[in-house]
């Protein structure tokens, strides 16, 4: 694995002064540096950042959030997703850069090939891209389009399935917001109106001195090889699809204000267009409350680090190291929320070091009830009486709701906190690209562990006993509370143990 040596060579320092000794008195010591130690390294690496952060764990105002900040753009706009969807959330997004990008903002746009199909698909699903960039200010990249790579899978299938899996926002060089969410309704319905949508997490942040890192994150990315510039088509769209995108702008803008549902005037040749995205909004009762929205009403300035890391043909993984640092020089608490849960040995080698030093260990995620992928699930049923009994001081917890997780959230000795895109597993570690926020506040820590802990009492605790050859027996486990079927389903995925580090 490729590891950025000059920001994060702090991490491999302290990991080896403190666990390089192999004496069993040793490895019981507390480590001479605590979580907040590594991060003050960091920030002071990157400059020592600053900036305004918001916690942002409600699906309605995260939307309101993204609304806000490219609302108001002046100058710039940063875009880049693993997955937007056609939907109104999707459609009214696009028709917001598009509106900005005739009044003069720059606007840089990112999709990712295998997240999002419909609308990078060179023949079939460009048509709402070519109205953007029919506006000279406007680039658009697709991340590793299949058609590009399938050759070269061959050799290696992680070219065809490599992603960036980034989700970032910046704007004017000010504002931006990075966290678990795509942009579907999946991500920004409020569980009363849907109750199967996803329950993640994201942070906004506001300060110029914090955007450095997460501007390179973004340019480093979208300037990378595994890209595809969108080209402007020579006769254009047969048909402009650019009224569908200003639709979708308006008629979310006017509902999510609380000003209702807009209608086509009689006889007007967009009336279905219209009509499928009210019809959409109609369903969303509690998404009208975005007037007189202030993300930042409130909130207080904290030291931040961006972390990032490359897919894998690239050089930079600073996350992967600051996470095993912050685990391994944590004091009292590592909490990890997180959706897909197959642990590498490294994040496993981390584990343990907390766990020898007496941390308090608290797993968050999903359950074969509420995941969206069985075969993490499949390899987690597998793995998770392991986990305990290599891990006696961890408590381990599964949603046990059909609302899935997906947030990906880190707390250390309820001070630092590390929100973003990456996965507890292989793909997230060795394969595609990631980035987080790391924030330092004990405020900011304890909201989102009592965030962490409130989503527990929606869920169930695994637990085992260990016999006497070692080995462990579940006492209350996935087959406790999950549909037989679905049991068995998963036992027989779990042969495919070849597929463990691409999913």
């Amino acid at each position: 694995m490729k590891k950025s040596i000059s920001f994060l060579a702090i991490c491999f320092i302290v990991a080896a002064f403190v666990f390089a000794s192999g004496s069993p008195s040793l490895a019981q010591q507390k480590p001479s540096m605590a979580a907040v130690d590594v991060f003050d390294e960091l920030n002071r690496q990157a400059g020592n950042p600053t900036a305004l952060a918001r916690l942002l764990t409600d699906n309605n105002e995260s939307w309101y959030a993204r609304w806000y900040v490219m609302g108001r753009a002046k100058k710039s706009i940063d875009v880049t997703y693993f997955i937007v969807e056609k939907d109104v959330f999707g459609m009214s997004m696009l028709g917001m850069l598009l509106k900005k990008a005739r009044e003069g903002v720059k606007v840089r746009l990112m999709m990712d090939a295998r997240g999002t199909k419909e609308l990078t698909r060179t023949m079939l699903g460009q048509d709402y891209l070519q109205e953007l960039i029919a506006v000279p200010n406007v680039e658009i990249h697709v991340y590793n389009p299949a058609s590009a790579n399938i050759i070269s899978a061959i050799g290696n299938i992680r070219n065809l399935t490599g992603s960036n899996h980034d989700k970032i926002i910046i704007v004017d060089g000010e504002w931006f917001i990075c966290g678990g969410r795509n942009i579907s309704m999946n991500y920004f319905v409020d569980p009363s109106d849907e109750p199967t949508v996803y329950r993640d997490t994201d942070v906004i942040i506001k300060g110029k001195k914090a955007i450095a890192g997460i501007q390179r994150a973004f340019d480093e990315e979208f300037n990378s090889h595994m890209v595809f510039n969108v080209t402007r088509d020579f006769f254009g769209n047969w048909s402009s699809r650019a009224h569908e995108l200003e639709l979708a702008r308006v008629a979310m803008q006017s509902y999510i204000s609380g000003m209702g549902l807009p209608k086509a005037p009689a006889g007007s040749k967009y009336a279905d267009v219209l009509a499928r995205y009210t019809g959409e909004l109609a369903k969303y009762k509690k998404m009208q409350s975005y007037s007189g929205y202030d993300p930042m009403n409130g909130v207080h300035e904290y030291p931040i680090v961006v972390l990032d890391k490359h897919s894998f043909k690239g050089k930079r993984n600073d996350i992967t190291p600051a996470i095993s640092a912050f685990m391994k020089t944590a004091r009292k608490e590592v909490m990890v929320q997180n959706p897909y849960v197959v642990l590498t040995p490294e994040a496993m080698d981390a584990l343990k070091a907390a766990n020898a030093n007496g941390v308090a260990i608290n797993i968050h995620t999903n359950s074969p009830v509420s995941s969206d992928s069985l075969l993490t699930q499949a390899f987690f049923l597998e793995d998770w009486p392991n986990i305990l009994k290599n891990l006696p001081n961890c408590k381990l917890y599964a949603f046990n709701t059909v609302r899935k997780l997906h947030s990906k959230t880190f707390v250390f000795d309820r001070e630092i906190t590390v929100i973003g895109t990456y996965n507890m597993d292989y793909v997230s570690e060795q394969i595609n690209s990631e980035v987080v926020v790391a924030i330092k506040s004990r405020d900011f820590g304890q909201r989102t562990a009592l965030r962490i802990l409130n989503d527990e009492k929606e869920s169930v605790e695994y637990k085992v006993k260990l016999n006497q050859d070692g080995t462990p027996q579940p006492l209350f486990g996935p087959e406790s509370h999950s549909d037989p079927k679905k049991i068995d389903l998963l036992n027989k995925l779990r042969k495919l143990g070849f597929l463990r580090s691409l999913i």
